[in-house]
């Protein structure tokens, strides 16, 4: 049974992917939404998740429901503005906390991808196994940072280098704990910083492969995401996914990819500079 969901004013782009009928609900977010409100400050129309008062301390939007009267939609996890993918949001309180539980013990799966810099791993396929802590960054919002702190976990997979000479790979994390931007801090630490990272990248890097070729985002995708839990007498087995943005796909292309049949493949209306060989050298 499909659950309705065309009574919630999503934001811009967002789509729900997978629902149940318990009243899980998975959207995929696309980058440069927020997950909610941030307190004291004002958004622009249409790129928060979901359009409605927010409640912090009921971490849920209050969303009028076509009938007349208010509903609850809970938000059960959060990503960071700049990255793309699942979300899971929940119209039952019960469930909610059930499921915000899972998230706190680590008990759901979770798979990204990222594009990062350099065109392999010393070992391909690894777990990678850190300290983080937090503290607060210029401008008073929050960073990370290894040496000390919570334990960080993330089993990586490196899946396949981008096309010609570009200095970049397709990545897939699966975090096993969920620490504040932990991905973005583990790739950076281990000398793989991802595609379009402001805070924790390499400057040079975004911009010779990302902007210089008209790509603006931050790199990781939340793919999919999957649990398990009893509720009311019943097994909930829930997953959903997300797909890789094509903008993914177009970034890991060699600047002369032609398509068969076709001829060279046309350039991105934004796109810049080409690369020069002395950047690809030195990235």
């Amino acid at each position: 049974m499909t659950l309705p969901t065309d009574w919630i004013p999503f934001g811009r782009g967002v789509r729900a992917v997978a629902t149940h009928p318990c009243g899980l609900i998975a959207v995929a977010k696309p980058d440069g939404i927020l997950s909610h409100p941030n307190p004291g400050e004002v958004a622009e129309k249409g790129t928060i998740l979901i359009a409605g008062n927010y409640s912090l301390e009921e971490e849920a939007f209050h969303v009028r429901d076509g009938q007349g009267g208010i509903r609850r939609v809970y938000l059960l996890n959060r990503l960071d503005s700049p990255t793309s993918g699942v979300l899971l949001l929940s119209l039952d309180v019960g469930v909610a906390d059930v499921v915000r539980k899972m998230f706190a013990r680590s008990q759901v799966s979770k798979q990204y991808v990222a594009l990062i810099r350099g065109r392999g791993l010393r070992t391909p396929r690894g777990t990678w196994q850190d300290q983080l802590s937090k503290s607060k960054g210029p401008g008073g919002g929050v960073r990370s940072e290894t040496g000390a702190g919570a334990p960080a976990v993330t089993v990586y997979q490196w899946q396949r280098a981008a096309g010609g000479t570009l200095p970049l790979s397709l990545i897939r994390l699966e975090p096993r704990t969920g620490r504040t931007h932990q991905l973005r801090v583990q790739t950076a630490a281990h000398g793989h910083p991802i595609l379009g990272d402001r805070t924790y990248g390499d400057f040079e890097f975004n911009k010779a492969v990302g902007t210089a070729r008209g790509f603006k985002r931050l790199f990781l995708h939340a793919e999919s995401t999957q649990l398990s839990f009893d509720w009311q007498g019943a097994k909930v087995d829930f997953k959903a996914v997300a797909p890789m943005p094509d903008e993914f796909t177009e970034a890991l292309a060699a600047e002369d990819d032609e398509t068969p049949g076709k001829g060279p493949k046309a350039p991105r209306r934004d796109a810049g500079t080409p690369i020069s060989p002395r950047l690809r050298i030195r990235l």
